[in-house]
Order: structure tokens, then C-alpha cells, then sequence
């Protein structure tokens, strides 16, 4: 099934690629500090005076970070706000036995921040699921009276009532919706037999910590307890991740950056045909089980699977197909570029139908449209433009490259002097990898008196590629995908090892 594939002894990094494949299916996300936090707040089942998960405790008092909040250290503002929000409830509601001393002065720090460091809290990305999740912890604060500037957040009320106004009061008991995710906006109102029914066969809710957390502080299950009773296990130190398990979108990632750089190795069969066996007509998702299946996980699984040699379609990608764009899930507010992205590729690759070029056209109106300045894009899923701006240029390469142009300037233009790229105070190995990706797969004609530093770049991604990474990712938290950022990294490396002769 496998184009050709490529020998580990003619490619560069053969035992980092091998080591990155070993590693897949195992999950390696970094913790958040909002699910943490949800954690941290379940009692024990037999002992309602202990912590169901002690170490939480431990991992947030760790993790708090210098001004007072928890979350991400960029200026990444509504994440810092929930995640603080939740840290601080975590730490108001601890037994009694453990609220004095570090916890008493951390809870202090982050009320503290809450009232001078949000002031701009509106500036910046939205986290999956802002608009819900924030009114329902305010509600939590007031009911414990805790000294917050609630009138500073009144705006984000409304803007959950439009979202949530139009859908039936009981669709989140009956289907199972992307609301699961955040299960939590519905505060003290859950219907906690109703609900029941909808935790997956995983024991979670959506596959979020949070949500699971957030059931368990009003109801009871075993199956629960046990979902997230697997993850303190697994993990140890006592952080959740954002969601867990999420094998897919780590599979399908890690596999595209590798081709993207000419690597496709037999040793990649068995995760192949997981992704082949769990792809449905009606898609699929993180994972083959807990959440549903969205549009990015099943069209990136479809240019995998594609790029290795499967035949492939557009019917899976056709529930997600809007009027005007391709939708990540049902209900969002806003489309995103990179799902777009991968949608272009797959109409590309697919076999032609009646609609193909309507359809094409219509997603590159919509790429079109969404640059940012003319000459590049943001994304709801990453914080940092220059993974949009790389996948945009990916997809449209072939269909329109009048519009990679100005986004390989835009790269020329904000390459650093150490030969980096990154959107926030300094470079990054993560964010230089995808300008590098970019860079390469363009043709010579398209970056025609263009010019970047590759050779800064290179020595920049092998001095960095061990370094800290910092949580760039957007889910209802800020994180990192461990694998997936190494293996854009890897990437970059092994097309500079080259000299990109292997771009595409």
C-alpha cells in the first residue's frame, strides 16, 4: 500500500524517527491547568474529607505561575482567566485540613490576579468553549462569594446565551454533542441521572478531564472515577491533560509531518491501519471513542492514508461541508482555516466528482478571505499564525498560488536574526518548523526573489529541538502535543538535511 517507501538508511534521523513512531498511541500531552483543577476538586469515594487525587494539589501549588494565575505564560488572556478561575475554586473548596499555608497564600495570589491582571482579558484567541464554561465558573465564584470584579466579564454572558439560546435545554441529555466537551457550563443545573447516559464507553465525558470531574462533583459513577483514576495513574505527577485519549489526531499529525518530509517507512503500517479501520463514512475523531468526529481529524487522516498509498474519497468529509466553508464541528461560531486547509488537500487528492470544482473553489474563496493583512492566517486551534499560515500554504499551493506569495513575503519578512521564527516574544523550534515546512514546499517560480536564512534556520532547530515547549495549541486549554511538535520539528530537519530536495 506504500508508495515507494522510503529506506531509514537513505533519509536523515532514521533513530528519531523511529523513536517518534515507537512512542505514538501512548499520548503525550502536556497538563492543563483547568482540568487540573477540576481534578483536584473530587473528593474520595470512601472519605469525603480526602482528595479523590492528592497529587493535584501538589501539581498546582508547582505550577502557578510568578504573577498569580495559572495557564499558559503567553498573552494568551481568556485561557489565564478560566484556568484561573478553576484554580482558585480547586482551592477554595479543599478539606479544611489542607486550606492553610501554601494553599491559603495561592489562592490569594490568583485572587489577586484576578483583579489586576484581567483587565484585557477580552484581547486575543478564544479556547474551545469560552463563552460556556467562563459564565458557568463566575456562577461558581458568586455562590461562594469570592471577591472577583464579576461586572468586568458581564459581556461574555451574552454571548453564551446566543450560542446556547437557539439549541434544545435537553439536546446535551440526547445526542452526543460537542457541549459534552465542556459539560461543565451547565453548572448547577445538571440533571445528573439524565447525563448518565451519555458518559462513553471510556468512562468519560467527551473524552475532557474537566467534564468528567465536573459530573463527579454531583454524581456518582464508576466508570468515572475509573477514567480519570487512569490518568493519575499514567501520569503520576498529578497534572490532567486537556483530553485524553486522543490517538487519532496523534497518529494522523505525526504521520503527515513525516510525509511532508519525504518519510514514509513501513514501521508506519500498523498505525496506518488504525487510522484506516477507524475512519467512517461519518468521519472520525480525536479518538475512536469518547468525543465525535470532526472535520480536521477525518480530513488530515485522508491525506495521510492518501500520502502512504490508500484510496481515498470525499465521503467522509461531506457532513462537515457548509454553505460557505467546511465546519470543524456542528454549532461553532467561527470556521477555521487550518480545517479548510485540510479539505482543500483532500478535494485534491480525492477521485473527481460532479461538484469537485465548485467545491474547490469555494474553500479558496473562503482561504481567500480569511488572510489576515493580505498575507497571512490565524487559526481557532493554534495560537501561533505560522501553523495556519504554513497549512494554508500546503493546500493552496496548487490550487492558487497567487495567494502563497505574499505569505512566503510575509515569511521572509519575519524571520528573525537568529534565523527563527515565532509570533510571541522569541522563536521557537515549533513555529521556525513550519515556516521551514512552508518554505520548502513552494516551488522555485512562487518564492522568485524571495529569500530566507535556511542555513540560521537549521542550526536554530538543531540547538532548540530539545529545548522547552511552550503550550501553543488551543483546545478548551492551551497545550502541547508532544509528538505532534516533534515530529514538525523532525520534519523541518530532515527537508534541511536535504536541501529540500524531497519538498513537495
Amino acid at each position: 500500500m506504500l508508495d515507494a517507501p522510503s529506506r531509514a538508511e537513505e533519509l536523515p534521523f532514521p533513530g528519531a524517527v523511529a523513536g517518534l513512531l515507537a512512542s505514538l498511541q501512548r499520548g503525550d500531552m502536556s497538563a492543563a491547568a483547568y482540568d487540573t483543577a477540576f481534578a483536584a476538586r473530587v473528593r474520595d469515594a470512601n472519605d469525603k474529607d480526602s482528595l479523590a487525587y492528592p497529587q493535584t494539589l501538589s501539581w498546582l501549588l508547582k505550577n502557578q505561575n510568578p504573577d498569580g494565575s495559572f495557564g499558559t505564560t503567553l498573552p494568551i488572556a481568556k485561557e489565564r482567566l478560566i484556568a484561573t478561575l478553576s484554580g482558585v475554586l480547586a482551592l477554595v473548596d479543599l478539606p479544611v485540613g489542607l486550606q492553610d499555608g501554601p494553599a491559603h497564600r495561592a489562592r490569594l495570589r490568583a485572587l489577586t490576579y484576578l483583579h489586576e491582571g484581567t483587565g484585557k482579558w477580552q484581547v486575543g484567541p478564544d479556547t474551545a468553549g469560552f463563552e460556556l464554561v467562563l459564565p458557568a465558573l463566575l456562577a461558581e465564584a458568586k455562590a461562594r462569594d469570592l471577591p472577583i470584579p464579576y461586572e468586568r466579564f458581564l459581556g461574555v454572558i451574552a454571548q453564551r446565551d446566543a450560542k446556547v439560546g437557539h439549541i434544545p435545554a435537553r439536546l446535551i441529555y440526547n445526542v452526543d454533542t460537542p457541549l459534552l466537551h465542556s459539560l461543565e457550563y451547565v453548572g448547577a443545573e445538571l440533571d445528573v441521572e439524565a447525563i448518565r447516559k451519555r458518559i462513553a464507553n471510556n468512562g468519560s465525558f467527551a473524552n475532557s478531564p474537566s467534564a468528567t470531574a465536573f459530573f463527579l462533583l454531583h454524581g456518582e459513577d464508576e466508570r468515572a472515577r475509573e477514567y480519570l483514576s487512569l490518568i493519575a495513574r499514567r501520569r503520576r505527577d498529578g497534572g490532567f491533560p486537556m483530553v485524553e485519549p486522543f490517538e487519532i489526531f496523534e497518529l494522523a499529525w505525526v504521520l503527515s509531518n513525516l510525509s511532508r518530509a519525504g518519510y514514509r517507512p513501513k514501521t508506519a503500517l500498523p498505525a496506518l491501519r488504525y487510522l484506516a479501520s477507524s475512519l467512517t463514512e461519518d468521519g472520525v475523531g480525536v479518538s475512536r471513542e469518547g468525543l465525535r468526529a470532526d472535520g480536521d481529524d477525518t480530513a488530515l487522516s485522508l491525506i495521510v492514508l492518501h500520502e502512504y498509498g490508500y484510496p481515498i474519497s470525499m465521503g467522509p468529509l461531506r457532513p462537515f461541508e457548509g454553505v460557505n466553508f467546511f465546519l470543524t464541528y456542528p454549532l461553532e461560531r467561527d470556521a477555521s482555516v487550518t480545517t479548510n486547509a485540510h479539505a482543500l488537500e483532500v478535494l485534491a487528492a480525492s477521485p473527481q466528482f460532479s461538484r469537485q470544482h465548485l467545491v474547490t473553489q469555494k474553500v479558496v474563496k473562503f482561504l481567500r478571505d480569511a488572510r489576515v493583512d493580505g498575507d497571512h492566517w490565524a487559526d481557532k486551534w493554534h495560537s501561533s499564525p505560522f501553523y495556519a499560515t504554513a497549512h494554508a500554504v500546503f493546500a493552496l499551493l496548487a490550487p492558487a498560488p497567487d495567494l502563497c506569495r505574499p505569505a512566503l513575503k510575509w515569511l521572509q519578512d519575519s524571520q528573525r536574526k537568529d534565523g527563527s521564527w515565532g509570533w510571541f516574544t522569541e522563536g521557537t523550534a515549533e513555529e521556525t518548523a513550519y515556516a521551514v515546512q512552508a518554505w520548502l514546499a513552494a516551488p522555485a517560480a512562487v518564492k522568485d526573489g524571495l529569500r530566507v536564512d535556511l542555513s540560521a534556520a537549521e542550526q536554530f532547530l538543531n540547538d532548540m529541538a530539545d529545548a522547552p515547549m511552550p503550550a501553543m495549541w488551543i483546545g478548551k486549554s492551551v497545550y502541547i502535543p508532544m509528538n505532534v511538535v516533534r515530529s514538525a520539528i523532525l520534519s523541518a530537519q530532515i527537508l534541511l538535511a536535504q536541501g529540500g530536495r524531497r519538498a513537495r
